[in-house]
């Protein structure tokens, strides 16, 4: 067995910064906004990255077919995540937190929004996880809703089904009216 030149390595090094480089900021915008927690999105991302590269093969490029496995990869660290989360019961004092905590400047613009945009972030936070995931794959990812289906598994049927309601949800949230 022929041990991988320097050169070969160098090059699928080089292949697989490049798609960290395309997909990181999509990623992290996604996996922010689903768990409202930017460190627990860095940490998701991550975990998506060393999952690629555990199955890397040097000469992958972007692609449709990469991009819907990153975000059912980064969709499925995220609900590990929120479940490790609420394992330690800590899932209700980490977000009041991350809620006071201010976002390091370069990252900042990203996190800082209106006051309208302000509330309907808040009644995302309303939904849950899988309504409040299709939501932010549909409005904030435009993503449709085969691509949705495939990231998460669901069929497109019940992405439109789950949609309409969370988006019923939202509405009622944002008038104000919280009886269901």
């Amino acid at each position: 067995m022929t041990k991988p030149s320097k050169t070969s390595r160098a090059h699928r090094l080089e292949a697989f910064e490049a798609v960290v480089r395309h997909y990181e900021s999509a990623l992290l915008r996604y996996a922010a906004r689903v768990l409202n927690d930017p460190d627990g999105a860095q940490d998701v991302v991550q975990d998506s990255f060393i999952r690629l590269l555990h199955r890397w093969k040097g000469e992958m490029e972007p692609s449709g077919q990469m991009t819907n496995w990153l975000y059912r990869v980064a969709h499925n660290c995220a609900v590990d995540h929120v479940r490790k989360i609420a394992r330690r019961s800590l899932l209700h004092r980490r977000v009041a937190e991350e809620r006071e905590q201010t976002v390091a400047p370069d990252r900042g613009q990203e996190f800082r929004v209106s006051d309208q945009a302000a509330r309907a972030a808040a009644a995302l936070q309303t939904l849950d996880l899988r309504e409040r995931q299709l939501v932010v794959l549909k409005v904030y990812e435009e993503k449709s809703y085969k691509e949705i289906g495939a990231i998460t598994g669901l069929s497109t049927g019940n992405v439109g089904y789950i949609l309409h309601h969370a988006m019923r949800k939202l509405a009622r949230a944002l008038e104000g009216d919280t009886s269901s």
